[in-house]
């Protein structure tokens, strides 16, 4: 059976479609809109033009949707529509207008969807899973393979830039700001900034553009592993307030098109949770929410 998922994020709003037969899925198309909805946020409530962009995007993936009488489809949203003070309000009127029905999942169950559908690509028993996305961070912990804690943290690289960045690149005191703000919050988490791990998983977009970017900085090391290490000259080399190289610039356009404003500050909160957890490596892996949710109330559900 052909479902169509549909991921209201933070920073991108996604349609995948799916083949879905017995306990095994093909992936069958794609499509992605870069919207930041995360940026219409305005004292904590989501403003007109967010709602607006989302019902547009919304509507079109609906035509596509009937167009191919795809029957099964299933929508869920998370940061930046969880944390609006008119989430409410919001969510009823984006339904309203465009016939899809929008589950806001917690933070909670977003880390434990990322666990799910990351779980057959990791390759080491112990480590700690990161999700950064534009308005949260969602980290798992685990052991022997099994989860074994979760925090959801609103230290997303939208949200990082939206409150410390002027320009479309940060400088380096703002970068600086970042990594005081991420580090505020772990200190109100005693039991995850206890967390060792010389392994870490990363998932989302912002990790997905880091490891392109040190693929391109770093050729001759494992592809989708980004050594931690490098991360420090990787977020210096776009951050020092000076124009850029034309290699330096076409590096940053290969690796992040779509999120040229918050890949650095999401790079920046990925090395502050490495260092924090004194991880040597972070291995990208391109399964994870969408697919956790397949395995756990599509798939589980059906059998």
């Amino acid at each position: 059976m052909l479902h169509a998922i549909i991921d209201i994020g933070s920073n991108t709003i996604r349609m995948a479609i799916y083949q879905i037969e017995g306990r095994s899925f093909t992936l069958l198309l794609k499509r992605k809109h870069t919207v930041g909805l995360a940026g219409y946020l305005s004292h904590g409530r989501l403003v007109r033009e967010g709602v607006e962009k989302t019902v547009k995007i919304l509507r079109g993936f609906m035509e596509f949707i009937e167009t191919f009488g795809i029957a099964h489809v299933h929508a869920f949203a998370t940061a930046a529509l969880r944390s609006a003070t008119n989430s409410r309000a919001a969510t009823e009127e984006i339904m309203r207008r465009t016939g899809v029905s929008i589950r806001i999942i917690s933070g909670e169950e977003e880390a434990a969807y990322d666990f799910i559908g990351a779980t057959a690509s990791i390759a080491h028993a112990d480590g700690i899973m990161v999700d950064i996305g534009g308005g949260s961070t969602e980290i798992i912990s685990y052991a022997a393979h099994e989860m074994q804690g979760r925090w959801s943290l609103p230290i997303g690289s939208l949200a990082m830039t939206k409150a410390h960045v002027a320009g479309l690149l940060p400088s380096g005191d703002e970068c600086a700001a970042i990594r005081a703000a991420v580090a505020d919050i772990l200190a109100g988490a005693p039991d995850l900034r206890a967390l060792r791990a010389q392994h870490m998983i990363g998932m989302g977009g912002v990790l997905s553009s880091a490891s392109r970017m040190h693929a391109l900085l770093y050729p001759e090391e494992q592809n989708r592993l980004i050594d931690v290490c490098h991360l420090p000259a990787m977020i210096g080399l776009f951050s020092t307030g000076q124009s850029l190289s034309e290699h330096d610039t076409a590096v940053l356009l290969r690796s992040a098109p779509d999120r040229l404003h918050n890949i650095i500050p999401g790079m920046v909160i990925a090395h502050t949770l490495a260092a924090t957890f004194a991880a040597e490596d972070i291995l990208y892996s391109d399964s994870g929410v969408r697919e956790g949710y397949i395995w756990k109330e599509i798939i589980g559900r059906e059998q």
